[in-house]
């Protein structure tokens, strides 16, 4: 399984849109299926499934900030894959994401403590990804909350809010254009798909709240706080601008590091980190509204 960091300029030649096109389908198929599978049962396979998201993601980032050479150590590289992986395993066991952090937090600065005495490249950077990673991830296992119906809601809601969110700035940039939002971050993103991916995710959790959805599931009363479609509606408009601040973080570090994907574990779609890293952010906020408003 590789997972190493791409160079940005790694290859002068691009392929064919057909080709690519074709290897992302490819990378969609293998991994999906599973994948919803595994979110539809929830508990400890979830939870599982989460560690290890967690833990190739802590790898992908260390290659990243650490230049993607081959002289990382190996032992650092297993400490910080293995203190996200433990901090997930830790939030599904007792569903308390803050506790998973503190507990980050503290195998965290072993790692620090290491890597500093070792004088090691960017400290900071590698500890900042395990934990912005870890918790993130974990408070993701604290969403599912095991098998129960609820948590599956909530975890779905907070899924098709990044979806509709992509698809919509993908299809609003794409037909309208205009302005570019941060050429020299992003190139491809504009003002118009940023708008448009705030409405179309602020109407599809609308839709997660409308009276019919909850009672067609069964879940009356099971949104955040006990909004409404209106109250879910800007609250999707404004994770989606979450969302996009969180591509456009890890973009800046790609850039920073000359680095086009964070890895190459899904054929066609990159690393870990290339495909969650929307969610990671809008999943810290949800998790925390979900804390603040029951």
């Amino acid at each position: 399984m590789t997972t190493d960091a791409t160079p940005a300029n790694a290859a002068e030649a691009k392929p064919p849109v057909n080709s690519s096109l074709k290897e992302r389908a490819k990378g969609a198929l293998m991994f999906a299926p599973p994948v919803l599978f595994i979110i539809w049962w929830g508990g400890a396979p979830f939870a599982w499934m989460m560690a290890a998201a967690a833990g190739i993601g802590a790898y992908e980032w260390s290659r990243m900030v650490m230049t993607g050479k081959d002289n990382v150590p190996a032992h650092l590289v297993t400490l910080a894959t293995s203190c996200t992986a433990l901090a997930a395993l830790v939030s599904y066991m007792v569903m308390n994401p803050v506790l998973a952090a503190l507990f980050l937090l503290a195998l965290s600065v072993l790692v620090f403590a290491y890597n500093f005495s070792q004088s090691g490249p960017k400290p900071w950077l590698l500890i900042f990804g395990m934990l912005y990673v870890g918790f993130a991830l974990s408070m993701m296992i604290w969403l599912r909350d095991g098998g129960a119906l609820s948590g599956l809601y909530h975890f779905c809601t907070l899924l098709f809010i990044v979806w509709a969110s992509d698809i919509c700035a993908y299809f609003t940039g794409r037909t309208l254009g205009g302005p570019k939002l941060a050429p020299s971050i992003s190139p491809k993103k504009t003002w118009s798909g940023f708008f448009g991916s705030s409405v179309g995710a602020g109407l599809v959790a609308a839709g997660m709240a409308a009276p019919w959805t909850l009672s067609m599931l069964g879940l009356e009363g099971a949104t955040l706080g006990g909004m409404g479609p209106v109250g879910y509606f800007v609250m999707g408009f404004v994770l989606a601008m979450v969302g996009q601040a969180g591509d456009l973080f890890i973009s800046i570090f790609k850039r920073h590091f000359g680095v086009k994907d964070t890895g190459a574990l899904i054929p066609g779609h990159g690393g870990i980190l290339d495909r969650i890293d929307a969610l990671i952010l809008v999943a810290i906020l949800f998790g925390a509204l979900k804390a603040a408003l029951g």
